[in-house]
C-alpha cells in the first residue's frame, strides 16, 4: 500500500473514532437524564453543548491547522477529546457536564480542518474525491458501532466505565498520528519519488483571501443553509433515536443498541449508492433532491408508525436515505466555487451544519416536552429535510468552476 493511503487510512481512523466518542452521549443520555433528573428540553441542552464548542471552533481550527500544521493539530485535538471523553464519566452535576461537553466539543473541532487540510496536500485532485469518500464513510460507521459498543459495556460497568474505556483508542490513535502523520509527503521517511510524482503538487502555497472576499459568493450562503436545513434532521435523528427506542417503544438498553446501528448500517450503503449515482449522472441536484425528499418522507412514515416492526423499518429506510447527501453535496463546493476558496469555504459551511446540531436537539426535546410526543420531532426533521430540499432547488445546475468574485465596479459574483 502506497504511503499516502496508508495516510487515508489513519485519518479514516481518526475520523471513526471522534464518531465513536460523540455517539456516545445519545445512548448514555436517558441514563444520564435518570440519573441527573433532568427534563428532555434539558437534555437537548446537554446533546448541544457538544455542538457549541464544536462549531465555534471549525473555522479557528483551520487557523491552528495552518499555524501548527496537520500532524500536530490532529495529535493535540484526539488527546484533548480523550481527556473530556474521560471527564464526562465523571461529571457530578449538570453544570459539570455542560461545561465537560463544550470543552469536548472544542477539542473535537480542531480535527475536521487539520484532517481535510492533511487530505488536501497528500492527494492528487484527481483522487481526492476516494479519499475523501474511504473518510467521509466513518460518519455511519461510528455511529453504527457506538450503539452496540455502549450497550453491551453499560451492561457491565455502567455508563460512566463507558466513557472511560472509550478514551482509550483515542489515545492511541492520537500517538499513531504523532508518530506516522507528515505535514507534507516530503517530510515522510517512506515517501518514494515515484510516488510523490504521483502525488504531484502536494499542497502548494495557495492564493490568501480576506473572510469579506469569501462571503461574496452567493452559492457558499445557499450551501451553508442547505447544510443547515439537512444537520438539523442528521443530528436530531441521531441525538433523540435511542430515547425513542428506550421510551416509545420500550425496547431494552442492549436491544435499542442493536436497533440504533440499523439506520447507519443502511446509510452506509446509502452513502455508497448515491455517491455512485451522482458521479455516474454528474446530476447532483436531482440526486440531492430525491435522497433529501426520502429523507423526510420515511421521517413522517415514522411519526406514523403504528407498531414497532413498522416503525423499525420505516427508521432503517430513513437512515439510508439521512446520510447519502454527503458525497453529492460535498462535491458542489468544487463545482461551484473557486479553488482557492475551499479551505474556508469547507470550515464555512460546515459551520452552518453544527449551527443546526446546537438548536436542533434543544428544539425537539422541546417539542417533545410540550407535545408529550416524540412524534413532533420527527415531524420537524421531516420539514427541515423538505427546507433542504427547496434550497437545492435554488443552486444553478454545477457546470464548471467558478469565477473569482469580481473586482469594484464589475459586479458581484453570482457562483
Amino acid at each position: 500500500m502506497k504511503v499516502r493511503w496508508r495516510i487515508c487510512l489513519l485519518l479514516f481512523l481518526t475520523w471513526l473514532v471522534s464518531y465513536i466518542d460523540r455517539s456516545l452521549m445519545p445512548m448514555a443520555l436517558p441514563l444520564i437524564g435518570q440519573e441527573f433528573h433532568l427534563s428532555p428540553t434539558v437534555m437537548g441542552v446537554v446533546i448541544s453543548a457538544f455542538f457549541m464548542g464544536y462549531g465555534s471552533m471549525q473555522i479557528p481550527g483551520g487557523m491552528i491547522a495552518d499555524k501548527i500544521g496537520p500532524r500536530n493539530a490532529i495529535t493535540f485535538g484526539i488527546a484533548s477529546w480523550s481527556v473530556f471523553s474521560v471527564l464526562t464519566g465523571a461529571a457530578t452535576n449538570l453544570t459539570n457536564l455542560i461545561w465537560v461537553r463544550i470543552l469536548f466539543g472544542l477539542s473535537e473541532g480542531i480535527h475536521p480542518p487539520a484532517a481535510f487540510k492533511a487530505l488536501s496536500v497528500w492527494f492528487h485532485s484527481a483522487e481526492r474525491a476516494r479519499a475523501n469518500g474511504l473518510v467521509m464513510s466513518s460518519n455511519t460507521i461510528g455511529p453504527m458501532f457506538a450503539p452496540i459498543l455502549f450497550a453491551m459495556v453499560t451492561g457491565a460497568v455502567g455508563w460512566r466505565s463507558a466513557f472511560y474505556l472509550v478514551s482509550l483508542p483515542g489515545f492511541l490513535i492520537a500517538l499513531a498520528v504523532y508518530w506516522y502523520l507528515r505535514d507534507k509527503p516530503t517530510e515522510h521517511p517512506q515517501m518514494t519519488e515515484g510516488e510523490l510524482a504521483e502525488i504531484g503538487g502536494y499542497g502548494g502555497n495557495q492564493e490568501k483571501m480576506t473572510f469579506s472576499e469569501l462571503l461574496k459568493y452567493r452559492a457558499l450562503w445557499q450551501l451553508f443553509f442547505i447544510y443547515m436545513a439537512w444537520d438539523v434532521t442528521w443530528w436530531g435523528f441521531q441525538a433523540w433515536l435511542p430515547s425513542y427506542l428506550l421510551n416509545v417503544r420500550g425496547f431494552t438498553l442492549v436491544r435499542t443498541g442493536a436497533v440504533t446501528a440499523l439506520p447507519f448500517a443502511a446509510g452506509f450503503l446509502g452513502v455508497l449508492i448515491s455517491a455512485y449515482v451522482s458521479d455516474r449522472s454528474r446530476k447532483r441536484k436531482s440526486v440531492l433532491v430525491a435522497v433529501l425528499l426520502g429523507n423526510a418522507l420515511f421521517m413522517l412514515l415514522t411519526a406514523t408508525a403504528t407498531n414497532t416492526t413498522t416503525a423499525v423499518i420505516f427508521l432503517t429506510a430513513t437512515g439510508f436515505f439521512l446520510p447519502a447527501i454527503q458525497g453529492p453535496f460535498w462535491s458542489l463546493p468544487m463545482d461551484l466555487l473557486p479553488s482557492r476558496v475551499m479551505g474556508y469555504a469547507t470550515g464555512f459551511i460546515n459551520t452552518g451544519g453544527q449551527i443546526a446540531g446546537i438548536g436542533s436537539p434543544i428544539v425537539i426535546g422541546a417539542l417533545i416536552e410540550l407535545t408529550g410526543q416524540y412524534d413532533a420531532g420527527f415531524i420537524f426533521m421531516a420539514i427541515s429535510a423538505g427546507v433542504s430540499a427547496l434550497l437545492v432547488a435554488t443552486l444553478r445546475e454545477p457546470g464548471g468552476r467558478a469565477r473569482a468574485p469580481a473586482t469594484v465596479g464589475a459586479g458581484s459574483p453570482q457562483s
